[in-house]
């Protein structure tokens, strides 16, 4: 259509009714397919976001379960060396207990005439004071503080003689 005059523009003939109508009723359906198509857009992205944040919360529990499985086995190996540990442990109790026990050659019963040089004499051969403060110390818990005192009854536990002793 050839462009319109300045005269023809403001005294040329008018569009009547009806055209008028009919350019907003296609202005108006051109709209709607325009909304339409952008609704559409805006539903295809929506549904592309939704997937994305899907994706990465299926990436995001897998990565939190192999975090946490990591975390139960590093648990686990620590469990099972702490029980490792405690069975060294135990087992070198057991061993100093048995060495300890080991340590004693026999027991005697204080009775009323005894003392301690008495009974290294008896068990040793000598009455040195190493020999006897070697029996005072091993029974210092039963003893007590002072080794001239010994009650009749006591059990004492007679060391093995060390090597610097025999």
């Amino acid at each position: 259509m050839a462009e319109k005059s300045l005269f023809d523009k403001l005294f040329g003939k008018k569009e009547s009714k009806e055209e008028l109508e009919e350019a907003a009723r296609k202005a108006a359906e051109a709209a709607k397919r325009e909304a339409e198509k952008v609704a559409e857009k805006a539903k295809s992205e929506a549904k592309l976001a939704a997937e994305k944040a899907k994706s990465e919360a299926e990436v995001k529990a897998k990565e939190i379960a192999e975090a946490n499985k990591k975390r139960v086995e590093q648990a686990e190996r620590y469990k099972a060396e702490a029980e490792a540990r405690k069975a060294e442990h135990e087992a070198r109790r057991a061993a100093e207990e048995a060495a300890r026990a080991a340590a004693f050659i026999g027991e005697h019963t204080v009775t009323a005439d005894d003392t301690l040089s008495h009974i290294a004499l008896k068990f040793y051969g000598k009455a040195l004071p190493p020999y006897y403060k070697l029996i005072y110390e091993a029974n210092k818990d039963i003893i007590g503080d002072n080794m001239n005192i010994i009650v009749p009854g006591q059990v004492l536990r007679i060391p093995a003689l060390p090597e610097d002793l025999k």
